[in-house]
């Protein structure tokens, strides 16, 4: 009766092997999540050859990348963001990159052994044995990391995941997010007792809400920036900026609900056109829900569309405010007539807004398309308008996102031509002058 008991207690409560090659990948993994934590990895080797096979069990599986709900995210979108986030997985680092600890490691086998020590640390497995003081020394470092607090511990990941869901989502008319939790896997088989976890990345979706702003006495419909989930505790909700931000002696800790006009979409497509149309998705919708940066020119204020800080700008946006809502309402180039850099840059060459447009200065594939080292009068001046840096900023993105960075000889040589012409046009304006 006894042995029929113990019988049916064992087919209840399966028992899964843990393969030596599974043991030794999780033993090289346990040494680099010590190192992570500035522990000796070496105390890793003072435990029992038994005890190891308890620490060293998988506990985890692969991270699972799905639609939260079925139909609210296209197929090839989830199919797309899960093979880009497993290539990231697989080749960026959690930590210290000299550390050689890729998240997908991390994920599986360093969040197995995390599991596993803690658990039989806490069964009180180790007590009375000659390891005792080297748990203690391990358990104090672990327990302390909260790693089951994805969004803190696993920064870099998140923000990949908000890149690559904002790139996919359109303002005018749906945005994405995504949850990231850990789930049990209670109908799998469970390990030493433990029943394996994984991460769960759930991408959720956010149709879009419109309303109509008058301005000018034109009626225009413009579109909600949301904030959609980015892994966090925080749920998805209309995009908001200070009020104070703009109005900076106002007394109120007030809100103001951010909508963006389609016009803005346009003209940002037409100026921005050096990045991938993904791309662009991700720095709209940056720079106006995180970034927030605002300028004030010619007793105009502006918000600033940047690449990477402040201090290398793209372009910027306008506005209007009506009651409790800010309105974008379209999209300047950096090299403009109302801006600070397209002001400096248009006194320093004597150039017309006309010629900006002729010789397409008005749109970003300017600064990559052209060789400034064949025309150093206008490398000069961008220097001295302060475009150069954005520029640099530029060269400096992956060109994964970008549509051509290569540079264009016929564009090169069509730019010369002009500032040639221009400068032997003032030469032959002053010659009466020097000669009177």
């Amino acid at each position: 009766m006894a042995k029929n008991k113990q019988h049916q207690k064992n087919r209840a409560m399966p028992f899964k092997k843990v393969s030596h090659t599974t043991q030794e990948r999780c033993y090289a993994v346990a040494k680099k999540l010590l190192r992570h934590f500035e522990l000796d990895p070496d105390l890793l080797d003072t435990f029992s050859k038994k005890q190891k096979q308890l620490l060293l069990s998988l506990a985890f599986e692969n991270p699972s990348i799905k639609a939260e709900k079925e139909r609210t995210v296209p197929g090839r979108f989830v199919k797309q963001i899960r093979e880009d986030v497993f290539k990231y997985m697989k080749t960026e680092f959690f930590g210290e990159p000299e550390n050689k600890l890729t998240f997908i490691d991390m994920i599986i086998y360093g969040m197995s052994f995390y599991k596993t020590f803690l658990f039989f640390t806490d069964e009180g497995r180790f007590v009375g044995t000659p390891q005792e003081e080297t748990v203690k020394q391990i358990f104090a470092k672990l327990e302390k990391s909260h790693l089951f607090c994805c969004g803190d511990s696993f920064i870099d990941l998140r923000r990949y995941l908000v890149l690559q869901t904002r790139s996919y989502s359109q303002v005018n008319f749906r945005l994405y997010g995504f949850k990231l939790d850990w789930e049990f896997r209670e109908n799998k088989i469970p390990v030493n007792g433990i029943f394996p976890m994984r991460m769960k990345i759930q991408l959720t979706a956010q149709d879009c809400q419109s309303r109509k702003f008058i301005f000018n006495n034109i009626e225009r419909k413009a579109f909600q920036m949301i904030y959609t989930e980015d892994g966090s505790d925080e749920q998805a909700c209309g995009a908001v900026i200070q009020r104070k931000l703009i109005f900076p002696d106002v007394k109120e800790e007030e809100n103001l609900d951010i909508w963006i006009q389609s016009h803005v979409l346009h003209r940002f497509k037409q100026r921005v056109d050096i990045y991938q149309p993904n791309y662009r998705n991700f720095l709209l919708q940056c720079s106006i829900i995180h970034e927030q940066h605002l300028i004030e020119f010619d007793n105009q204020q502006y918000m600033v569309c940047t690449i990477d800080d402040e201090e290398s700008p793209i372009g910027y946006f306008t506005f209007f405010i009506r009651g409790f809502d800010m309105v974008i309402n379209t999209f300047i180039p950096l090299m403009g007539d109302k801006t600070p850099e397209g002001k400096k840059i248009r006194k320093l060459l004597s150039l017309s807004r006309d010629d900006i447009i002729y010789l397409g200065m008005d749109k970003l594939s300017f600064l990559t398309a052209i060789d400034f080292e064949q025309i150093p009068s206008l490398k000069q001046a961008l220097i001295d308008a302060g475009i150069w840096k954005t520029k640099l900023a530029i060269d400096d993105d992956p060109d994964k996102y970008k549509i051509n960075t290569s540079i264009d000889e016929k564009r090169t040589k069509f730019v010369k031509n002009f500032f040639d012409k221009t400068e032997q046009h003032r030469t032959d304006l002053q010659l009466p002058e020097i000669l009177s």
